[in-house]
């Protein structure tokens, strides 16, 4: 059986697709950052034979694809009437964000500690934060909230809890689309950097002394909260 080609790096979307992950994961990114973007509107269907015609893919990897966008509640509907993207009303937007402050939670408690052991490599907050710095200069808000996404996958994979990194990585997704569409991010990007190198040295405090889990909720909690409060105040 002849091996899948590789997913074309043209990208119909206009995103260079990340290397390490299955061609099914690289797709559902794929169609993630579409529907961020807007090239996918809510409720717009999402057709198989036009995917493979874009992607220059065979229909197993989409069609795989597609259910796990299905599974998470990206795409709505049944395989066999076809999908369609899903509403983010205001109500899923506050699951998404209540699942992943507890979520991340558990994972930045988890790499704390393995950090605190001597496992892993801290470096991976610092890489996100320089590639937000790269993003914040030439001005591009997807760019920084990759960035952003970036520097919370450092933590989850520092974690090694693999159950927790499971449900992050559906959550990225959602975060991915809701921040992008509903400008639930500040648009001041140098504030981003800034924000983020703040919680990085909270984060490297907490890994010389590792506090209880609810004082990283909190801290959790706040450096969320302050994208919603200049939301907020705009």
């Amino acid at each position: 059986m002849a091996a899948e080609p590789a997913l074309d790096l043209s990208n119909p979307f206009g995103f260079p697709r990340p290397k390490r992950m299955s061609l099914a994961d690289e797709i559902a990114n794929t169609i993630s950052e579409a529907i961020a973007t807007r090239r996918l509107k809510s409720g717009e269907r999402v057709v198989e034979l036009n995917l493979v015609e874009k992607l220059g893919v065979s229909r197993v990897p989409i069609r795989e694809a597609l259910k796990v966008l299905h599974a998470q509640g990206i795409l709505t509907g049944e395989s066999h009437k076809g999908y369609r993207v899903a509403e983010f009303d205001d109500k899923t937007v506050d699951n998404v964000l209540e699942i992943r402050l507890r979520v991340e939670t558990i994972l930045l408690r988890d790499a704390i500690l393995q950090w605190h052991e001597g496992v892993g490599d801290i470096s991976g907050l610092d890489e996100a934060i320089r590639q937000m710095e790269i993003a914040a200069q030439i001005g591009d808000r997807l760019a920084s909230l990759k960035a952003d996404l970036q520097f919370h996958n450092a933590i989850r994979q520092s974690a090694h809890n693999d159950i927790a990194a499971t449900i992050w990585d559906a959550i990225a997704r959602h975060v991915m689309i809701i921040f992008n569409r509903e400008n639930f991010r500040d648009d001041n990007l140098e504030a981003i950097v800034k924000q983020h190198t703040a919680f990085r040295d909270f984060i490297k405090t907490c890994v010389a002394n590792p506090p209880e889990e609810e004082v990283i909720l909190e801290a959790l909690r706040e450096h969320f909260l302050q994208v919603a409060r200049k939301k907020t105040a705009a």
